[in-house]
């Protein structure tokens, strides 16, 4: 698979992404979760471009190879970088959002709807997690320390990947940069959490994609049923694919199932989608 590298500047910060597939088909955006970067795509995108699909993965701002803002960027700032990367790489365009990023996906469909015209929820949360004040610092801890984090990020997988430690390298080789934690702090604390609203708003598909043993949710179909719910409340057409044996990061343990959920959609919005390309 040939990919590119670029980089696109949105509100004064210059973000990398790498895109793949043929020019000028339909293109998938993928947006990594909090505290990740964009090859958490790299066992999805294959699978996509093999039916003819373009996908672009992006490293959030404060994320990978991408520049730190001033402030943190929220769930609306990162939904504005999905589209101006669509706008930069021609639509149409579904976008896909894991853990943190779900509303960001959806509310790129709201803001572009002749471009970007469905939306992948991948491990969503539907209800913000409670946590006391122990927590709440233990979770600030864990998001401001590298190794720590990537320990975490490891526990969240039920069926690792092959090359899951070189992976959690690179996300730690991100995080070490000056300020390289401040976005992940702030994800984890909750402030900039700020496109929920997004659910209640939703036209375009969604496809809600979850793994069965995601360790981030007591009952995980629950969680993607709640979640679902939520996103059908203004007549959106909402799927929910339950992802056998895997945790928090399906696209990564198994990702043909997910290329299965993101190939439906594409099918469902009248993409050209063959078995192969």
């Amino acid at each position: 698979m040939i990919t590119a590298s670029d980089r696109l500047v949105v509100d004064g910060v210059e973000l990398a992404y790498d895109v793949a597939g043929p020019a000028g088909a339909p293109l998938v955006v993928c947006l990594p979760g909090m505290g990740d970067v964009r090859s958490a795509y790299r066992h999805l995108a294959p699978l996509l471009v093999e039916h003819g699909l373009r996908v672009a993965a992006l490293d959030l701002p404060g994320h990978g190879d991408s520049g730190i803002s001033p402030e943190p960027v929220g769930q609306r700032g990162i939904a504005d970088a999905a589209v101006a990367l669509v706008e930069r790489l021609g639509g149409p365009a579904i976008v896909v959002g894991h853990s943190f990023t779900p509303d960001s996906a959806l509310l790129a469909t709201q803001l572009a709807p002749q471009q970007v015209v469905g939306a992948v929820a991948i491990g969503p949360w539907a209800t913000a997690p409670q946590q006391g004040p122990l927590m709440r610092a233990l979770t600030r801890l864990v998001a401001g320390t590298p190794l720590l984090w990537s320990l975490f990020y490891r526990s969240l997988h039920r069926t690792p990947p092959a090359d899951l430690a070189e992976h959690r390298r690179r996300i730690v080789d991100a995080l070490r940069r000056p300020r390289g934690t401040e976005a992940i702090v702030a994800m984890a604390d909750g402030s900039t959490k700020d496109a929920t609203g997004a659910r209640r708003r939703q036209s375009a598909p969604v496809v809600v994609v979850m793994g069965e043993r995601d360790p981030d949710f007591r009952d995980p179909a629950a969680e993607a049923q709640a979640y679902a719910d939520a996103a059908a409340a203004a007549g959106a057409s909402v799927a929910v694919r339950m992802v056998p044996g895997a945790g928090h990061y399906p696209h990564s343990e198994r990702p043909r199932d997910v290329a299965d959920a993101v190939l439906a959609l594409a099918r469902q919005v009248g993409w050209p989608v063959g078995d192969r390309a």
